[in-house]
């Protein structure tokens, strides 16, 4: 008996490697049904792992909440009833997310699969249950910012204004209603106006004062900025022509927020946590850069006209991200989840970059393959940017008197002043590669010369980036 249960142990275990390891079937082509099946299956086998971090992952589930989460309130007859929804596009990261935030909320809740309007199935958590929200939810969302963790709040005095439900007197019926009409950005997106729901009532609208309500104000996290990254947040890497002919390497970080009143507020909590790290950054009210609303609306799946409604916070230098922010990420890369192909492709170029092989061609041109190799929407084929930088190099060795890059002519001295004697080989410093010299005495010993000098920066510098890919 003992062995067979050791074998089922090892059955789910290995199910559940290749599943998290991407080994599954294409999520794209499931069925609503068979992936409702798939859920049911992982809800059951689902285990936290035995080194599971739970207030890091706490952190990055606020942040994820930060950017997708909503929090609202449904009045049915004279029923008030709280809406929590946070939902993402099913895929096996996303899966793996939802099942352990699900998990660590003690599987409270309802962990679902639905359709939405494009026709991609999404995961969603979601609870209309006063208890959960406010007892489970709200203690743990409580590292959020703005309209939601304000809404947290809002939610609980609703609550306490209709807890009697055999007995409402008219004025908790109005400032209830009131409350839930000034819920979330979406509040005011409703079948009936505000007066209309009161007359429902028999209430006459009336001057009817909100409560003031506090936002957070604790600093935001590393972990906190990875969530909001997982949201509508977006790691892309720009290409441009520079000013000289040459290219442009522009890592960018993009989070945008919806406007709202506490917007001012919320984005100076996040300047204030990327200036303590001497990162540069700037936020926009109103993107009038056509490439970043394209860029955003792709990765968040949001239409244009949204994308001008939000604030974006915006990081885009070398020194910021390259030698910064990317860095800082590493030790915590795992929580990117579905979106780790955007850290991983930042994590590549700024290795190249930062050791300066993009001054090499062959170095700029693998970091040319590496972008290209991420499924993304650009403007310029492949092809486009290595004739910019083929051409870009071509130009600079023709100011060599080898006429090649990384090939230096060397001089001779006394008798020989003035007379090209040997060809070098030299490199960035920070590379360092070792640099290497052929000389010759003859014209025709220049032409040997030179051809091996070729033979090894080519093979030098190949060695080199390779080892950095």
């Amino acid at each position: 008996m003992g062995i067979v249960v050791l074998i089922l142990i090892f059955i789910l275990n290995i199910k559940r490697f290749y599943f998290f390891n991407r080994e599954v079937p294409n999520f794209k082509t499931l069925s609503i049904s068979s992936a409702r099946e798939l859920l049911k299956q992982c809800k059951e086998d689902f285990k936290l792992p035995s080194n599971f971090e739970w207030e890091e992952f706490r952190m990055v589930a606020n942040g994820f909440f930060q950017a997708e989460g909503h929090i609202s309130c449904r009045i049915r007859g004279k029923y008030f009833s709280p809406v929590f929804v946070v939902n993402q596009n099913l895929n096996p990261k996303s899966l793996e997310f939802f099942l352990t935030l699900w998990h660590v909320l003690g599987r409270t809740g309802s962990l679902t699969l639905i359709k939405n309007n494009n026709g991609n199935i999404v995961i969603r958590l979601s609870s209309e249950n006063w208890d959960t929200i406010l007892n489970k939810y709200a203690n743990y969302f409580n590292l959020i910012y703005g309209e939601k963790y304000v809404a947290f709040q809002k939610l609980s005095t609703i609550k306490n204004l209709t807890s009697n439900q055999l007995r409402l007197d008219p004025s908790s019926i109005a400032l209830a209603t009131k409350i839930v009409y000034s819920l979330s950005a979406h509040g005011t997106e409703r079948k009936l106006s505000l007066s209309e729901q009161l007359s429902l009532f028999c209430i006459s609208p009336t001057n009817i004062d909100v409560p003031n309500y506090t936002d957070n104000y604790n600093k935001v996290s590393i972990f906190f900025i990875i969530g909001m990254i997982l949201g509508d947040g977006t790691l892309h890497l720009r290409l441009r022509n520079s000013d000289k002919g040459s290219i442009w390497i522009i890592p960018t970080l993009f989070l945008p927020q919806l406007k709202n009143k506490y917007s001012v507020h919320f984005f100076a909590i996040l300047e204030d946590f990327f200036k303590s790290f001497e990162i540069k950054v700037y936020t926009i009210n109103n993107s009038k850069d056509s490439e970043a609303i394209d860029i955003i609306s792709s990765n968040a799946n949001l239409g244009n006209n949204n994308i001008k409604k939000m604030t974006i916070l915006t990081v885009d230098s070398i020194h910021s991200m390259f030698e910064k922010f990317i860095p800082m990420m590493k030790p915590y890369s795992h929580y990117f989840y579905w979106k780790y192909d955007q850290y991983e492709l930042m994590f590549r170029v700024a290795r190249l970059v930062n050791n300066k092989a993009h001054l090499t061609l062959y170095g700029f041109k693998t970091i040319i393959e590496i972008v290209y190799s991420y499924l993304n929407k650009r403007s310029n084929s492949k092809e486009f940017w290595f004739e910019v930088i083929e051409s870009w190099f071509k130009s600079r060795a023709a100011e060599n008197k080898s006429g090649e890059n990384n090939i230096q002519a060397v001089y001779g001295r006394g008798p020989l002043s003035g007379k090209i004697i040997a060809w070098k080989c030299v490199f960035h410093g920070n590379s360092n590669l070792k640099p290497r010299q052929f000389g010759f005495t003859s014209d025709t010993e220049s032409r040997v010369a030179i051809e091996q000098a070729i033979k090894y920066r080519d093979y030098t510098i190949k060695s080199w980036v390779d080892s950095l890919k």
